[in-house]
């Protein structure tokens, strides 16, 4: 682990411009934020069908979109580079890199007529993600540039990092001079540090995500199948559950919301579950998330069913 370090001693914090991309993702978070309000108050007035869950949909989508640029943009507004004898350390939101100074190579200030281009979290004041600038291809930007020349080119072994300090000549200097005062050895730590919820293994276990994905797909899935079908339901219904079992009759066909509330229930716990198995045990894991999408079939079966009959 590396030192936590504070700003003084021989420790310089620049941070980047951040209005305009502050402005462009709160823009964004409360347009999206706005948006979910909105169909979520026209769906509450419009009765049972399959528009009023295509509007639900749109309103949880639209709230995960806010949420997300809420994320990005409370990451951009709170990042920074931290200059110390143990080299420059990047910071945006959950994620540290570290570049000991015995790794830099050179260090460098963008120039007008270059044209970096950025695939990742990219709008106007605000770019991180991969990218390239000219035919160097490895180019890794944690920036909030509006022109190429806001930008300080940090050129290491393996990987050109891109960055955007206020004052980029007084970064380059201070990073010289805490490169003559820093000892030659290699600083210790992990290049990459993340936070808690940055470093659980889901976010690069495809497997995991695929199961995950099913799981919840098959669930969404089935709430469309009962807005869908509710319109023609009759006043009374049977629910044969489990499939090969008692049938059960029901006074009111609003009862059959009860099959896809519970696999929503079911699917909630297993996958906070199978994600505090995953960091020890994947294979718990695993077979928890397959587990889910199996009840989701059979909730499937048990809602056919009542439809069929109704």
């Amino acid at each position: 682990m590396y030192p936590v370090l504070l700003e003084g001693q021989g420790v310089t914090i620049q941070r980047p411009a951040r209005s305009a991309g502050t402005v462009v993702g709160l823009v964004a978070t409360g347009f999206a934020l706005a948006l979910s309000l909105v169909l979520l108050a026209r769906a509450l007035g419009w009765p049972v069908s399959w528009p009023q869950f295509v509007a639900y949909a749109g309103a949880g989508a639209m709230l995960v979109v806010a949420l997300a640029f809420g994320f990005w943009t409370f990451a951009g507004a709170n990042m920074r580079y931290i200059v110390s004898t143990a080299g420059i350390t990047i910071r945006w939101g959950p994620i540290r890199h570290h570049i000991p100074m015995n790794r830099i190579q050179l260090m460098i200030k963008g120039r007008g007529e270059e044209h970096p281009r950025v695939r990742g979290v990219s709008w106007f004041g605000y770019h991180v993600g991969r990218g390239e600038v000219g035919d160097e291809k490895r180019v890794l930007f944690f920036s909030t540039h509006r022109a190429p020349q806001d930008i300080v080119y940090i050129r290491t072994d393996d990987t050109i990092y891109a960055v955007s300090p206020q004052d980029g000549s007084r970064f380059i200097t201070d990073a010289q001079k805490a490169y003559e005062a820093s000892q030659e050895h290699e600083a210790a730590g992990p290049p990459v540090e993340r936070d808690f919820v940055a470093a659980h293994p889901i976010w690069s276990d495809r497997l995991g995500q695929l199961l995950l994905f099913g799981s919840v797909v098959a669930n969404l899935a089935l709430w469309a199948y009962i807005f869908a079908s509710y319109p023609d339901l009759s006043s009374e219904i049977t629910i044969e559950f489990p499939p090969l079992g008692d049938i059960t009759t029901l006074r009111s066909r609003d009862q059959i919301f009860q099959v896809p509330g519970t696999a929503s229930a079911i699917l909630a716990v297993n996958v906070v579950a199978s994600l505090l198995f995953q960091p020890r045990e994947r294979a718990a894991a695993y077979l928890l998330l397959s587990g889910t999408i199996f009840l989701q079939v059979v909730f499937w079966v048990a809602a056919v069913v009542a439809v069929v009959n109704a």
